[in-house]
């Protein structure tokens, strides 16, 4: 348990000298800081240039959860945020980079959390509605239609529970991301995350939309194995697909999310109407 916890980590790059992030100390062209009103403030950078286009919604992973092996950290903001990272990556007109819970708030902000909130319970039934409010409030202030999730990491399984939840998600693509909590924790031998919610528990839901989960050939913390088999248990997998990249489970490499959406709808039109 303690060498999973140090290696978890150590994955999430929590340096355990580094100091947190404001959401405002992240700047990329056209980004603006968002403080999304919801019973505990959300917090997001958003480009907005063309509402007639999709939105990209991008989730961060679970953070700086440990501060060392045993222990938890009193602040989950991430030091090395590869959510942020992955946002700032996409060529597309409107993209938000969407903070999980109790992440990037200040010091009376943060009074309102728990330390299971981003251990535990990081999956919690109350954080899926909050940040599913969050988005539908984006989405009605800036007249989107579509919607396109993307989730690192644990922001990943949060994506794919929110995308079973709405109707106007065109495609969920998962990166480094534990799908099922539960094989997930069997496989490193830890104690299940009993305040979460799970997508597994959700499967045939969750099998009707159009997904993509990138997974790390030298990924230790969620090696590909896991997605390969939550994906194997659809009935048709049709509108899912997995692609191997050669990283581990920082995923410090170059990755076209709008070149590989792409690639995917040509391959499912090709499906639809062969020659």
């Amino acid at each position: 348990m303690k060498a999973f916890l140090s290696l978890l980590c150590m994955a999430l790059l929590a340096g355990c000298t580094s100091t947190s992030l404001s959401i405002a100390s992240l700047q990329a062209p056209f980004f603006t800081p968002e403080s999304i009103p919801t019973p505990l403030p959300l917090k997001a950078q958003h480009r907005h240039l063309n509402a007639t286009e999709p939105l990209w919604i991008v989730i961060e992973g679970d953070g700086h959860a440990w501060k060392s092996a045993s222990i938890p950290s009193s602040n989950p903001t991430p030091h090395d945020p590869v959510g942020w990272r992955l946002a700032t990556s996409i060529h597309a007109d409107n993209v938000l980079y969407l903070a999980r819970p109790c992440q990037y708030l200040n010091e009376i902000e943060l009074k309102a959390c728990s330390v299971s909130d981003w251990t535990d319970g990081r999956f919690a039934q109350k954080w899926v509605v909050m940040m599913n409010e969050a988005i539908s409030n984006i989405k009605a202030r800036y007249s989107y239609s579509e919607i396109i999730l993307v989730g690192y990491s644990g922001g990943g399984t949060m994506a794919a529970l929110l995308a079973i939840r709405r109707n106007d998600v065109s495609l969920l693509i998962s990166v480094a991301s534990p799908l099922d909590v539960s094989a997930w924790s069997a496989y490193h031998h830890v104690s299940p995350l009993v305040l979460s919610l799970d997508p597994r528990d959700e499967h045939a839901k969750l099998s009707t939309i159009a997904q993509i989960h990138i997974v790390g050939q030298k990924d230790r913390v969620v090696p590909p194995l896991l997605a390969q088999e939550f994906v194997a248990g659809y009935v048709s997998s049709k509108k899912a697909r997995i692609i191997e990249v050669e990283a581990d489970h920082t995923m410090h490499l170059p990755l076209d999310l709008v070149e590989i959406r792409r690639s995917f709808l040509n391959s499912i039109d090709a499906q639809d109407n062969p020659l």
